[in-house]
């Protein structure tokens, strides 16, 4: 039986998981070092761009938008649910929700630990006390990358309270 995913988990791999992080996973190099192109999985044109702002990747010569989930299905070639699971499984979790209980029993705000764990990447396991040069700053890079996405998250709600 094949699994079926609430309306929340897809909107959450379409619309929040950014799509420059996807491709760096699928593709292994940074797109921003690479101007935002990228080789079109359909077509195998080099006419590409990636909009984070609408968290799409587009080609130009096949005239094709992608979001994360089917960037995966047609990179990897694989179905629609396996590519879901592979974001799932490849993608950091976010927090549900971002209140904590406090002793009153009273939701109230959460502590930054508690954000930042799910922020910030673990270090590698190979690492011990001193963590290489390159390690520090991929996780400055990868939090960066975060940081920005946030800005587009809140920008986003600000401009839905405005309306």
């Amino acid at each position: 039986m094949t699994r079926r995913f609430s309306s929340g988990e897809l909107k959450f791999l379409r619309n929040r998981v950014p799509i420059d992080r996807v491709m760096e996973t699928l593709f292994g190099t940074s797109i921003q070092g690479s101007n935002g192109r990228f080789v079109c999985p359909i077509c195998g044109g080099l006419d590409t761009s990636v909009n984070a702002g609408h968290n799409l990747a587009r080609c130009f010569s096949c005239r094709r938008n992608f979001n994360p989930i089917e960037l995966v299905m047609h990179q990897r070639k694989i179905s629609f649910v396996d590519s879901v699971k592979w974001l799932q499984s490849r993608m950091p979790p976010v927090p549900q929700h971002t209140s904590s209980t406090n002793k009153t029993g009273k939701a109230g705000p959460c502590a930054i630990g508690d954000i930042l764990s799910h922020v910030i990447p673990p270090p590698p396991p190979s690492e011990t006390n001193a963590p290489s040069m390159e390690s520090i700053v991929k996780r400055i890079s990868h939090l960066e990358h975060r940081l920005r996405h946030l800005d587009r998250v809140v920008s986003q709600l600000q401009s839905s309270l405005n309306q």
